[in-house]
């Protein structure tokens, strides 16, 4: 195990350069959506504690820059800020960032390519699918393997994709109705306003025993 304090300062870069990097996963942070904070959902309660978009957003980005580093790769689930002024606090935000695009990503392309190396529709890992709204459950069979993608996604904020939904009010608010474990959100209201690792997400699916997953190559 290398230690940082017993190597020279002059290799402290190169060091750090050989240091796996991570993913992260986070969605929805509507970052400089003041309206966002007098949302509420259909229990009643606020979508999110915070009393404005300010103190939202500062905790986002203490949340964010606490747990990321410079060299990690983040994907953005989309809805990321509504104006360019709001967008411009990805600056300052740690990694290197994948924008998955929301329904409210508007914007010319040319403001969100100052921030995101790449940007996708949707985007295919090892065993999941990332998108910004939940794909439709007939596009997540694999027939090959006789398994399902697991749908990493945002969109749905505090809520869930949940089994046999026809879309009212009234399915949510029962509590027979499971959730859809076919479906991870990684809206920042579920995963405690801080970015996830693409590690953490595949351990919780893992152990709520979803489908069987084929063997990884990575």
């Amino acid at each position: 195990m290398i230690s940082l304090f017993s190597i020279p300062r002059t290799a402290f870069t190169s060091v750090l350069m050989q240091m796996p990097s991570q993913t992260w996963l986070i969605g929805c942070t509507h970052f400089g959506h003041e309206a966002m904070y007098g949302f509420r959902r259909f229990n009643g309660e606020k979508v999110r504690p915070f009393a404005s978009a300010a103190e939202g957003d500062a905790k986002m980005v203490e949340n964010w820059n606490s747990t990321v580093k410079q060299g990690d790769k983040v994907y953005v689930l989309g809805d990321v800020a509504f104006k360019p002024k709001d967008i411009a606090i990805l600056s300052t935000l740690h990694g290197s960032k994948v924008l998955i695009k929301g329904n409210h990503d508007t914007m010319d392309l040319s403001v969100y390519k100052k921030y995101f190396y790449d940007i996708r529709a949707t985007h295919q890992l090892a065993d999941e699918v990332l998108s910004h709204i939940p794909l439709h459950p007939g596009s997540l069979y694999r027939h090959r393997s006789k398994t399902s993608w697991v749908n990493i996604h945002a969109h749905l904020h505090a809520e869930a994709v949940l089994e046999d939904y026809d879309g009212s009010p009234d399915d949510i608010m029962r509590p027979h109705v499971s959730e859809d474990l076919r479906y991870f959100s990684v809206c920042v209201e579920r995963i405690n306003y801080t970015p996830i690792s693409l590690e953490e997400v595949r351990d919780r699916i893992k152990k709520r025993g979803i489908v069987e997953q084929p063997n990884r190559n990575g």
